[in-house]
């Protein structure tokens, strides 16, 4: 089975979680301090556009993911959408930065609209490209090979996102900067889902007739939302996302306030050293997943996070900070690592019941909570902001404000981590369980096969 994929194709398919992980964490990292300090749009209009967001997302992400699961072209059922996505998500990578100053309503509504119109297409890049994953790699050993090299490329993508605004972004309070930032986060997106798209999207043929078994939507969700290996993960995927929003949001004040950088590349070094110290320790992580099974390593990479992080509820200066970020990376690694891999055996097991694969509506949904997550984590900074009397970006910060940083950066985080420790005590997917499906769905992908095979 392995041979089926070239070493070229599999670094060319990685190059998607570049563009992904490159442009939604320029996205995150950067649109809140945009329109918060430069674009100076109120902290409560942004949280209800994070909220009506998360609404359209309640409809949009599981929808697409349901189609794309009933799609049937010459093209296959994924990279439809993910060619439909891209020109549009370019484009608006560039009118982001351009909002009209005029009143609060104003800018208000065109903030929300591009918050729904981001979405709309990078769901249908993301949602595809997430769905291929699992579908085109089934062996524990491909799997990991192909989830260790998105994972480096995923995490040079976040390195990305964390310097180059950097680079021309001068002040979080001045608008000078953000647009040719838009510019050059669009040309560096174009080229790699070019490279992704020309030779890394593949789709397998033992999944060309699974479009006909699909049941109505509502059925679809209704199943894929009582299969308890899936709600599991879904709060664990939450949660994951919910921490990483939660520092991409509040590390350029975290970084100004607390550590007294001096500029935003300062800051961007701070997460740039964790994304980095992230890469060098997905090759440890990879070795673990196969001798001990992805749930006990997802275990010790959160323990490993939660330890290195404490320190900077003490962390004053930005050298102590870069120290704490380099030993929190270790564990960030295998954060990212697992999260994105222990899902496939969620869709695995779920294809033994239902004789289909049905990844769209599984990352349909996580997506959806992915969004979700996003607003728990700008209620949270705006809640802490509320209670620290700190009502302008430009306020000079006291003690109290310190201390709602520090809670940000460390409390909030270590509550999430230790909830997902919780979840992955009831989670099913043991290391001989994974085994035992590997075993049951490579006969079944042979009988698909020959079926598809005999249509034609």
């Amino acid at each position: 089975m392995s041979a089926q994929f070239s070493k070229g194709q599999k670094w060319s398919f990685g190059m998607g979680s570049f563009a992904q992980w490159f442009v939604n964490s320029a996205f995150n990292l950067w649109v809140f301090s945009f329109y918060f300090s430069a674009v100076h749009l109120t902290i409560n209009y942004i949280m209800l556009a994070y909220i009506l967001w998360t609404i359209w997302n309640a409809i949009n992400d599981p929808l697409i993911g349901y189609l794309s699961d009933r799609t049937h072209t010459r093209f296959g059922r994924r990279k439809p959408y993910i060619l439909v996505g891209t020109i549009p998500i370019l484009i608006l990578e560039i009118i982001l930065w351009l909002p009209p100053l005029d009143s609060q309503t104003v800018k208000f509504i065109y903030l929300l609209i591009m918050l729904i119109c981001y979405d709309t297409f990078y769901t249908m890049i993301a949602l595809p490209t997430d769905s291929l994953f699992p579908e085109l790699y089934t062996s524990v050993e491909e799997r990991a090979e192909v989830n260790t090299i998105k994972q480096i490329l995923a995490t040079i993508g976040l390195v990305a996102a964390a310097l180059v605004p950097g680079m021309f972004i001068v002040n979080v309070d001045q608008l000078d900067g953000y647009l040719l930032n838009g510019i050059v986060t669009t040309i560096i997106l174009a080229v790699s889902m070019f490279i992704f798209l020309k030779w890394g999207v593949r789709e397998r043929e033992e999944f060309k007739l699974d479009y006909k078994q699909q049941t109505n939507y509502f059925q679809a969700l209704k199943y894929t939302l009582k299969n308890k290996g899936f709600v599991l993960y879904t709060l664990m995927f939450f949660l994951y996302e919910y921490i990483l929003l939660l520092l991409a949001a509040i590390v350029p004040l975290f970084g100004a306030h607390v550590l007294g950088t001096t500029s935003t590349f300062e800051t961007s070094i701070i997460m740039g050293v964790m994304y980095i110290i992230g890469i060098f320790t997905v090759f440890i992580w990879k070795k673990l997943d196969v001798k001990m099974g992805s749930k006990r390593g997802y275990i010790i990479a959160i323990i490993a996070y939660f330890i290195a992080s404490l320190p900077m509820l003490w962390a004053s200066n930005y050298i102590s900070g870069v120290i704490v970020a380099v030993f929190m990376g270790f564990g960030f690694g295998g954060m990212l690592y697992f999260i994105y891999l222990i899902i496939a055996d969620v869709i695995d097991e779920d294809e033994l019941k239902t004789g289909i694969r049905r990844e769209g509506m599984f990352f349909g949904i996580t997506n959806f909570f992915m969004r979700l997550s996003m607003v728990l984590s700008i209620v949270t900074v705006g809640l802490v902001f509320t209670q620290t009397g700190w009502e302008e970006y430009t306020a000079n910060p006291g003690v109290d404000v310190v201390l709602g940083l520090r809670i940000l950066f460390v409390v909030f985080p270590s509550i999430a981590l230790a909830l997902t420790l919780l979840c992955l005590h009831f989670y099913p997917f043991s290391k001989s369980r994974v085994e035992e499906i590997k075993g049951q769905i490579t006969e079944l992908h042979k009988q698909k096969k020959e079926k598809v095979s005999s249509d034609r």
